[in-house]
């Protein structure tokens, strides 16, 4: 039996040439975020709402060819851990796009770490002001409203209300939490000055027994329970508000973020007509974008999305949409840079990101608490009512003199 050499000396000029491409490069993401505890739901839908956004974006094309990667690291609730894992991606893994999910504590530390490694520093989730106000600077962005926007469209909200007249708050104690009752308290005294704050809970963050807290609240005579708490906290509050019986005497609680988790959680414990803020009531929302996103959600995760679900889709839409308009992808400043009047199409419409704070605006929802079947695992919210944020923000004016202190 005879072999050609012609056929050989072809695959082996054809392997050598396969060897001498370049490999395709990989634009590296990281996430940050609780994955364990009471608040590894929250994060994980996070979590998957920036995994289409990346997925979207490596659809398209990604940059050049080169596909996105996102990796993750399980900060816990220790702000600690979080900055050793950003380190770690940034020093490492060489990573120049770096993102904390929820805590706000650790999105303020990450801020300060990005002044001096050239990294592009993204708050997803994490609600804190000082984020890409006051301690922001050029390499800082976020996806979502702060806590100026929250307070801002609560205060709103409660000005409407001329029966309520005293009010409690409840909040973790910590910088998200802090940040949440002195601004919702100074939106408040614009807008309805007679109203008196008649008194604060701060219970740890992460808490398991919120007794003490709902025992103090009830002997408070209020019309109205402000509550900050979210996930884990806001699961655990309701439940010993129940065993007290907290609201059956006539307050109100109004309670900011009922959807970041599925709200079948506190489906038994939270009452009906409760006001909550809530950032996606897909349920109550018209629009190609929503459609498509729930059957995507549905698909990966076999479940309807949350809040959660929908922010960390926008922040993976800003950051990867900002790397591929880049004139430079790889340098942080240049995607910065593309960050300023990116506009997208969202679940919950038009997103816009503006130049000055690199602040995703898009709508934010308040509405009722509504128990019955044809609500998603039978609750939901009814009565919504959409709020923009860039009619609440602060201004660019006021971004640039907090900065300078």
């Amino acid at each position: 039996m005879q072999y050609s050499t012609k056929g050989l000396k072809a695959g082996l000029l054809l392997s050598i040439a396969a060897l001498a491409l370049p490999a395709t490069a990989q634009v590296k993401l990281g996430l940050i975020d609780m994955y364990g505890g009471g608040f590894a739901a929250q994060a994980d839908a996070i979590r998957t709402g920036f995994q289409i956004a990346v997925d979207e974006a490596n659809a398209a094309g990604g940059v050049k060819g080169d596909k996105f990667v996102l990796s993750t690291a399980d900060m816990g609730i220790s702000v600690e851990k979080a900055i050793t894992e950003a380190r770690r991606m940034i020093l490492d893994d060489k990573m120049k796009f770096v993102t904390v999910g929820s805590h706000s504590g650790a999105a303020v530390a990450l801020a300060e770490l990005v002044k001096s490694q050239n990294t592009l520093g993204l708050g997803a989730f994490a609600t804190t002001k000082r984020f890409t106000g006051e301690d922001g600077n050029p390499l800082t962005a976020r996806g979502n409203l702060s806590t100026v926007e929250i307070g801002r469209i609560i205060a709103e909200h409660i000005k409407g209300m001329p029966n309520v007249r005293r009010i409690a708050t409840i909040a973790p104690d910590f910088e998200f939490g802090k940040h949440f009752v002195e601004d919702f308290i100074a939106a408040l005294k614009v807008v309805r000055p007679d109203i008196v704050i008649v008194r604060q809970e701060w219970p740890k963050f992460g808490a398991a027994d919120f007794t003490p807290q709902a025992t103090a609240l009830q002997a408070s005579q209020v019309e109205m329970i402000v509550s900050a708490l979210f996930s884990g906290d806001l699961i655990n509050f309701l439940k010993a508000a129940k065993d007290y019986d907290l609201f059956g005497g006539g307050a109100k609680l109004f309670t900011s973020g009922a959807d970041l988790i599925k709200m079948a959680a506190i489906k038994d414990s939270i009452p009906e007509g409760t006001l909550v803020t809530v950032w996606y009531p897909f349920y109550a929302i018209s629009n190609p974008e929503n459609t498509r996103f729930i059957e995507e959600v549905r698909k990966r995760t076999n479940t309807y999305p949350v809040g959660s679900t929908v922010v960390g889709y926008v922040s993976g839409k800003m950051l990867t949409q900002a790397i591929m308009r880049a004139k430079n992808p790889a340098d942080p400043q240049s995607v910065a840079d593309a960050m300023t009047n990116l506009e997208f199409a969202s679940p919950v419409g038009p997103v816009k990101v503006r130049g000055c704070d690199h602040m995703a605006l898009y709508n934010f929802y308040v509405g009722a608490i509504k128990k019955e079947a044809g609500m998603p695992d039978g609750i939901g919210v009814t009565g919504v009512k959409a709020y923009n944020t860039t009619s609440y923000a602060r201004s660019c004016e006021d971004i640039a003199k907090v900065r300078k202190r």
